[in-house]
């Protein structure tokens, strides 16, 4: 259970990183894949399987920050692609809770919506204020409901559509914005509880109708699975920089390409490897 303290200090670290990354308040969803790559931690996506079709502890993601002899550090989250696209925006964000706090270089985390672990807890709860601050939920709210942030006497068909509208525009999980309107007192707990009971996920389910109707793409598309598998350009670009830089040898890098289904060929290092060879083969033959 976390205290008011850590809230507090949570939701200000949530604005002071909004604030210094210049991301204003608004809704940043897909932007926080930029996000990553501004902080310059290499994002790397891999189709993790869990056991049974919805284990009750799946891998959500993993952050791994791999300190070098110079002392420069290269930070990783690999994130689980078979989850559904709006959870993989909140384990992204999660996992940059752990960069920003965590002094352990290597962070495991499953079970996001279960967890019991006192720095799991304070990470969903920096994911869900840095994903939707606190000011921008109650101005959703209150611009609904007449200026009350009080939803008491809403009808269940209402909220549930006001939770679609925020989900289609902040990336959250269902799961993670009824939370949130509880958190700020916008429903009671009992309200909360009866909401969570209800499948999100359910194509024939009245939230997902409610959502496709407010925006088919984005709705559709965050109940998706993606299941990717590599990592972006300017990742594998950094491990051809360390094998240029000398950090690591050749044979090692074919192993890093092979990881993401790449190989030296698609570089075009294997002509430089030849090349380099030959060259060193003729200053031999000229020495000899």
């Amino acid at each position: 259970m976390l205290t008011k303290e850590d809230l507090y200090t949570i939701e200000e670290l949530a604005k002071e990183k909004r604030r210094v990354l210049e991301l204003g308040m608004g809704p940043l969803g897909d932007n926080l894949f930029k996000v990553i790559r501004t902080l310059g931690i290499q994002l790397i996506q891999i189709p993790f399987l869990n056991e049974g079709e919805e284990s009750d502890n799946p891998l959500a993601a993993l952050y791994l920050s791999s300190k070098e002899e110079d002392g420069y550090s290269i930070c990783y989250i690999g994130l689980n692609t078979t989850d559904y696209w709006d959870k993989q925006i909140f384990a992204l964000a999660h996992e940059l809770y752990h960069h920003f706090e965590s002094s352990d270089p290597f962070v495991l985390c499953r079970g996001l919506d279960h967890s019991s672990d006192i720095r799991e807890l304070k990470a969903n709860r920096f994911a869900a204020e840095f994903l939707l601050p606190t000011e921008k939920l109650v101005h959703e709210v209150k611009e609904k409901n007449k200026g009350n942030q009080d939803l008491k006497g809403w009808p269940t068909n209402a909220l549930l559509r006001l939770i679609a509208e925020i989900h289609c525009d902040y990336r959250l999980p269902f799961k993670a914005i009824v939370r949130r309107l509880q958190e700020v007192g916008a429903i009671s707990k009992t309200v909360l509880e009866n909401l969570l009971k209800i499948d999100a996920r359910d194509h024939e389910g009245i939230y997902y109708t409610l959502g496709s109707n407010i925006n088919l793409k984005a709705f559709q598309q965050l109940n998706t699975r993606t299941n990717l598998f590599g990592a972006e350009g300017e990742n594998l670009g950094k491990l051809i920089e360390n094998y240029e830089e000398g950090k690591v040898s050749l044979s090692e890098l074919s192993d890093d390409l092979n990881l993401f289904g790449k190989s030296l060929d698609d570089y075009k290092l294997m002509e430089e490897a030849d090349f380099d060879d030959d060259l060193a083969l003729l200053f031999k033959e000229e020495e000899d």
